[in-house]
């Protein structure tokens, strides 16, 4: 019994190590750089429907997009976007890249690894052009805000900051209408009481 038990706890460290070991631990975001807010929303536009460029973001870029899409900005509770009664955000922000899907992580500012499948940045979105985005944020409702409403609300904030730090860092990124469901929520193995509001894709042009 007593090897069973030890035996169960090593897989389970071991599996715990694994997991970890995929985790992305991102540098602190771009609080002060690019154009002024002004100049970021005149030049505010979405990326054309057109392939993106082979180049992954940075961590710095990834960093940056994600503090703006859901960060802190002020203590004890301040976010970068509007979120009902000043609750921590019950949207979340997952992101897909080459190397598999994350769940951004805002109090340790990382990526958390949720699945290593490779081709799962093609296999989310459906146009041509999507496809070959280098990185897809997923909007995902938590399911503990019991106004629906609230939970677009938040996604529309959040998507707009989106498109305001990528157009500071010179990057471009699209909201999509279209995206595979099934394929995202199989792969993010999200809940019952989950659901995807919102869909970018982010990169070159």
């Amino acid at each position: 019994m007593k090897k069973i038990l030890s035996l169960t706890a090593a897989l389970l460290l071991a599996a715990a190590s694994a997991a970890m070991a995929g985790n992305i631990v991102l540098v602190e975001p771009d609080k002060t750089g690019g154009p002024s807010v002004m100049e970021a929303i005149a030049g505010r536009a979405s990326a054309e429907q057109k392939a993106f460029s082979n180049e992954e973001l940075s961590l710095k870029e990834l960093s940056t997009i994600l503090w703006a899409a859901t960060g802190r900005n002020r203590e004890p509770k301040g976010w970068t976007v509007p979120m009902a009664m000043g609750r921590e955000p019950y949207v979340s922000v997952y992101v897909l890249l080459k190397s598999g899907g994350y769940l951004y992580n805002w109090e340790k500012n990382a990526l958390m690894q949720q699945t290593t499948e490779k081709k799962l940045t093609s296999r989310a979105v459906t146009q041509d052009f999507a496809k070959s985005a280098p990185c897809i944020l997923v909007f995902v409702s938590k399911g503990t805000m019991n106004v629906d409403n609230y939970n677009y609300i938040a996604t529309g904030a959040m998507s707009q900051n989106v498109y305001l730090a990528a157009e500071a860092l010179g990057l471009k990124t699209r909201f999509l209408a279209s995206f595979n469901k099934v394929n995202i929520e199989a792969a993010l193995m999200l809940g019952p009481v989950m659901k995807i509001t919102g869909v970018m894709v982010v990169g070159r042009q």
